[in-house]
């Protein structure tokens, strides 16, 4: 599978417009307070507030979309009608486990 085929182009502007949007509203809100906070300097409100919002929409687009280039990678699609490993340690009620007995002590 080439780095840049269309399946992983796919997720990497899906994690980048996630990133973005959380990173905006979340710049929207530390902007706001910032404002609030200091005031707006000599950029002004709307300025000071969407620099703020470029800024960490940017970085979490940035990050998210190479996790989720990382995350789906080497994933292949799974058929349902292929039987699941259990994961290790997992209780599963078919199992026979001992009951948990708490003493009280005197």
């Amino acid at each position: 599978m080439s780095l840049l085929s269309s399946e992983n182009f796919q997720k990497m502007k899906m994690g980048f417009l996630m990133g973005g949007t959380t990173g905006a509203c979340l710049g929207f809100l530390v902007g706001g307070m910032t404002v609030l906070r200091y005031g707006p300097g000599d950029k002004g409100y709307l300025a000071t507030v969407g620099n703020q919002m470029l800024q960490t929409g940017g970085f979490l687009g940035f990050i998210m979309s190479i996790g989720m280039v990382v995350r789906a990678d080497g994933v292949e699609p799974v058929s349902p009608f292929v039987k699941q490993q259990r994961p290790l340690g997992a209780f599963w009620p078919s199992q026979n486990r001992l009951p948990i007995v708490i003493e009280k002590l005197k």
